[in-house]
């Protein structure tokens, strides 16, 4: 079989099959982020935009992709910082809004593909990292007030996530690997992004109660992305990373600077939801499926215990009490977003999308003004449907599919989807994540043989197959496969940056 048909063929499994979706996708809720400082004001990345909460999660408005910059199945990374501003990865550069109404973009980001987004414990400085198929991957840092600064090359690497350690600024993360393969690996800087050194991961044996299956040479379970969930605040050797593969999903804890990790946590489906709360002190992690739910370490990450049996699609401690949840809604009008009060115990439902009170109310002249004449058919979208709609919906997908035979095919070329990773229980009608990694495992081997040929091979984003979950290649990436996947699942952002596309923190 031809690589270009097994990339179709894998592409048609990437998309969901919901009979009601917004932009060709089930509704759902990606990724939370908060503003460092004001634990009130919320932005919710999900497949039809971003979601905006000024009052904690009680009432929520819609800005749409188009006023942001992309649009299609791109799970766009994002980040807030302490002056506001929701800024937002492209597969062509980076955009950045205050109000919602009114966007602007950061020049220097022209033409890259965004695959991940972060900021130093303050909210102050951010880093992107970007990069695509056939071309370079770099490092990028904002200080306040200043236009970015492009520092380390890192090659043809398929970058998936970045994270700065909060007592250490020059210490720097980034996970990625080659586009050849897709055994994650973790790379390090101890002069703040100007040069990096690859880690070779070795991962020692796991607690006791979490001895799984037989580990390969270099100890991993098996081959899948890595995602940087967290740096100790304390502790600039100690991180959290989570590692997605056929198998599931395993947590990693390193205390020697990515050199060696120890498996504290392992399920066998998508682990989409990870969390900490601001003094490093306690972890959350989440997979898709209730029957596995909500797991939380308070001894900064030794060990986990379950705590809740809720399916998540992403996590956020904006504060001490408010643990934010994008809940794993298995149809049209169930509840979306939730808090946890009692540290993942439980949740109380927030609000459905249909509790959307409408898009961001801005002066005509405001670029975020053509939501208004997008809302009526997404509002419709992401609502549930009567049986006389069911019906009609139905009659119209099957004329449609008669029809199709005559229609000629688009030039356009189909967006690509990507994600932060962030994977879980999904709809019925989406892959399965250990025939989705076996499917790319294979990808892979063919394009190694078309690169000994001399040909380069074709993919975009984080990773997997298109990035999923940030830019244009994706980071997501793996991320979106990692999403949309597990023997169940959804984020594996299995987009996900979730997000799997990028990584939910």
């Amino acid at each position: 079989m031809r690589v270009a048909a097994l990339v179709l063929i894998a592409s048609a499994a990437l998309s969901t099959t919901g009979s009601a979706r917004a932009n060709g996708r089930f509704p759902e809720a990606q990724v939370i982020e908060s503003v460092p400082g004001d634990p009130s004001t919320l932005f919710l990345r999900a497949t039809f935009g971003i979601l905006v909460s000024r009052d904690g999660g009680k009432s929520w408005r819609w800005i749409c992709e188009r006023a942001l910059g992309y649009e299609g199945q791109w799970d766009p990374p994002i980040a807030v910082t302490r002056d506001g501003r929701l800024w937002v990865g492209l597969e062509d550069g980076l955009t950045w809004t205050t109000d919602g109404c009114h966007v602007d973009a950061a020049p220097e980001l022209d033409n890259h593909t965004i695959k991940d987004l972060t900021t130093d414990p303050r909210g102050e400085t951010l880093w992107a990292i970007t990069g695509a198929p056939g071309k370079r991957s770099y490092v990028w840092r904002r200080l306040p007030g200043k236009p970015f600064e492009r520092l380390a090359d890192l090659g043809e690497t398929n970058l998936m996530t970045i994270e700065v350690a909060p007592s250490n600024p020059s210490r720097i993360y980034v996970s990625g690997q080659p586009y050849t393969t897709i055994r994650g690996r973790i790379h390090r800087s101890d002069d703040g992004g100007r040069t990096f050194r690859t880690e070779p991961v070795d991962a020692g044996p796991s607690h006791p109660a979490d001895a799984g299956g037989p580990v390969t040479a270099d100890g991993l379970v098996a081959d899948g992305p890595m995602f940087i969930g967290a740096v100790d605040p304390s502790d600039p050797n100690r991180l959290l990373v989570r590692h997605l593969h056929a198998k599931g999903s395993d947590l990693l804890l390193s205390r020697d600077g990515g050199k060696t990790f120890t498996n504290v946590l392992s399920i066998t489906s998508a682990m989409y939801g990870f969390a900490k709360s601001g003094d490093g002190k306690t972890y959350w992690a989440g997979s898709g499926l209730p029957e596995h739910g909500i797991y939380r370490s308070t001894d900064r990450g030794e060990h986990f215990e379950r705590v809740g049996n809720h399916g998540v699609l992403c996590l956020h401690a904006a504060s001490p009490d408010a643990l934010f949840v994008c809940q794993n809604a298995l149809s049209l009008g169930a509840p979306a977003i939730a808090v946890s009060r009692d540290q993942g115990a439980t949740i109380t439902s927030l609000a459905r999308f249909t509790d959307i009170a409408g898009p961001v109310d801005c002066p005509t002249d405001a670029r975020a003004n053509l939501c208004a004449g997008e809302w009526p058919e997404t509002k419709q979208f992401i609502s549930p449907q009567d049986d006389a709609s069911k019906a009609d919906a139905g009659r119209r997908a099957r004329r449609s599919k008669r029809d199709a035979g005559r229609e000629e095919a688009s030039d356009a070329p189909a967006r690509r989807s990507t994600c932060k990773c962030e994977a879980v229980g999904a709809p019925a009608g989406r892959p399965d994540l250990p025939l989705l990694i076996v499917g790319l495992s294979y990808l892979v081997a063919r394009g190694r043989a078309r690169v000994r040929r001399g040909s380069k091979p074709t993919q975009s984003g984080n990773g997997l197959l298109n990035r999923t979950s940030g830019a244009g290649d994706r980071p997501r990436e793996a991320r979106a496969a990692a999403r949309h996947g597990a023997p169940q699942s959804r984020n594996f952002r299995p987009s996900t940056r979730g997000p799997i596309g990028k990584h939910t923190r």
